[in-house]
């Protein structure tokens, strides 16, 4: 039962995720489920009411906007990321969005503060989406950035499902944070190329070296007015870019541009 699961605690950014949601569930002709998790401290039977009563409400607001689905909902009791993650696996879903916010709400919410431990936790595609981002348009420009790394490259197959979906057009950025690497992403890109090509994808490409490929990503993405990254959980490690956590935190906590983050496969050395 293939479905779009959206993580909700009733915010803005639950609310903005609800949207994108629809958008995709349309376009890809799948339902859709809301899941609201309890903590395990807080009292379940007073509040449970009170939380179903207010995801009818979120229903009876948005399912009128999909076209032949459905929008379903299910209340879980435990760890938010773990709950997630585990209706997604028994659900087959294709994708999870949940909300994020900026840094000044960041904390306050169980979705925002979640945010990063669900894509660790969860197996298929997360997207995460700030409560100030603007749905008025399609995703037009879908960044897909290639760095040295061995999975860089498993991102682009969901990248051109989406770009299939919205007609979008894929903006290749090349990473390269020294100069002897510069080949092996050289190689990497010219791949993507060639893959979406094969696809009728429309797309350009620009390559650049950089100290952090964080800052690097989101200076590029604002310049093209991106409305969607495609990123992986793994990608190049440097030591000024560890130090301020991972890439994928990096950009779930800084990216004002939708995130869509994807796990990588494993990949047989011999096969670089």
């Amino acid at each position: 039962m293939e479905e779009i699961i959206v993580g909700i605690d009733f915010s803005r950014g639950s609310e903005c995720a609800i949207e994108l949601g629809i958008d995709i569930a349309n376009r890809m002709k799948q339902d859709m489920k809301l899941v609201y998790v309890i903590s395990e401290s807080d009292d379940g039977k007073s509040l449970e009411k009170d939380i179903e009563s207010k995801i009818k409400a979120l229903i009876s607001k948005y399912s009128p906007m999909l076209l032949k689905t459905k929008m379903t909902h299910t209340i879980s009791r435990g760890k938010v990321s773990q709950e997630l993650a585990s209706i997604a696996k028994a659900d087959e879903a294709t994708m999870v969005i949940v909300g994020t916010h900026g840094t000044s709400g960041y904390e306050k919410d169980w979705i925002g503060r979640n945010a990063y431990k669900t894509i660790e936790d969860t197996e298929c595609p997360v997207i995460t989406v700030r409560e100030n981002f603007n749905f008025n348009k399609d995703l037009e420009r879908i960044l897909v950035p290639i760095d040295s790394s061995m999975e860089t490259r498993q991102k682009v197959p969901m990248a051109t499902k989406i770009a299939k979906l919205f007609n979008s057009k894929i903006h290749i950025l090349g990473l390269y944070t020294s100069e002897s690497i510069m080949p092996m992403v050289n190689k990497y890109v010219e791949q993507v190329e060639k893959y979406l090509q094969k696809y009728s994808i429309e797309y350009t490409t620009e390559k650049m070296g950089c100290e952090n490929i964080t800052d690097a990503t989101l200076e590029y993405a604002y310049s093209i007015n991106a409305d969607l990254i495609v990123i992986m959980t793994e990608q190049e490690k440097r030591f000024s870019n560890i130090m301020q956590g991972s890439y994928a935190q990096q950009m779930i906590h800084r990216s004002m541009i939708p995130i869509m983050t994807i796990h990588p496969e494993e990949i047989n050395s011999a096969a670089r």
